[in-house]
C-alpha cells in the first residue's frame, strides 16, 4: 500500500468486469454505499492509503479520502474480482456480463465461487 494522490474515475461496473485483468493487482473495487449494485452501477478502482499500526483496527483504515467524500464502499480487492471472473470464464468461456455479474454477486453474498451447473 502506498499513499497516492488520485482523481476519482467512476466507470460502469460492467467495464470493470470486462477489463478486470487490466486493473492493477494492488487496486480495490469501490462502489456507491446504499445502492443496489448492477452491471451499470458506477465503480472505481483505487489503491488503499498507508496507515499506521495504531490505525489498522479502524474499519475505514486505508480508505482513500476521495472514496469517503463520494460515499464509496470498499467492496473487495481487485485480485479477488479477477479470480471470480476467471472462475466464471472457466465454467462459461463465453460468459456474458450478466454471468460475470451473477458470479460477482454470488461471491459477495456467499464468499464462494458460483457453480453455474447448479443454476442452469
Amino acid at each position: 500500500m502506498r499513499n497516492v494522490a488520485m482523481n476519482l474515475e467512476m466507470i460502469p461496473f460492467e467495464d470493470v468486469l470486462l477489463n478486470v485483468s487490466h486493473q492493477p493487482d494492488s487496486g480495490w473495487l469501490f462502489m456507491k454505499k446504499g445502492e443496489n449494485w448492477g452491471p451499470d452501477s458506477l465503480a472505481a478502482v483505487l489503491e488503499l492509503e498507508e496507515v499506521s499500526k495504531e490505525e489498522e483496527l479502524d474499519p475505514d483504515a486505508g480508505v482513500p479520502r476521495i472514496a469517503k467524500e463520494h460515499r464509496l464502499a470498499i467492496v473487495m480487492p481487485i485480485t479477488t474480482l479477477q479470480d471470480i471472473v476467471a472462475n466464471a470464464s472457466a465454467q462459461r468461456p463465453s460468459a456474458s456480463v450478466a454471468d460475470l455479474f451473477a458470479a460477482f454477486e454470488h461471491y459477495y453474498q456467499h464468499d464462494a465461487f458460483i457453480d453455474f451447473s447448479r443454476i442452469d
